[in-house]
């Protein structure tokens, strides 16, 4: 029986370099959600098909400028009522 060779693989990366780093300039759509006070599902809705500023749309998703929270929030509006399916009638 032949030797075992070693492996080559790298060790993963402890959870302190997974962290996201603190000093990007872009959010991503939960971020912005958080920031502007709408829920991150609705935001993806209300961002589709709109040209707005600072956003640009990557094949994961959404690349938001970090300097154009407000232009954004201005543009969307207020956020939709959250549904409550508990109090809805059939």
């Amino acid at each position: 029986m032949p030797p075992q060779k070693a492996s080559k693989s790298t060790p993963k990366a402890d959870a302190s370099e997974k962290a996201k780093s603190k000093d990007r300039e872009w959010l991503t759509t939960a971020e912005l959600a958080t920031k502007i006070g709408w829920r991150e599902h609705a935001l993806r809705d209300a961002m589709r098909g709109k040209d707005l500023p600072g956003v640009r749309r990557t094949s994961f998703g959404y690349h938001i400028e970090g300097t154009a929270v407000d232009a954004i929030k201005s543009a969307l509006g207020e956020p939709p009522a959250k549904g409550n399916s508990s109090l809805r009638k059939a």
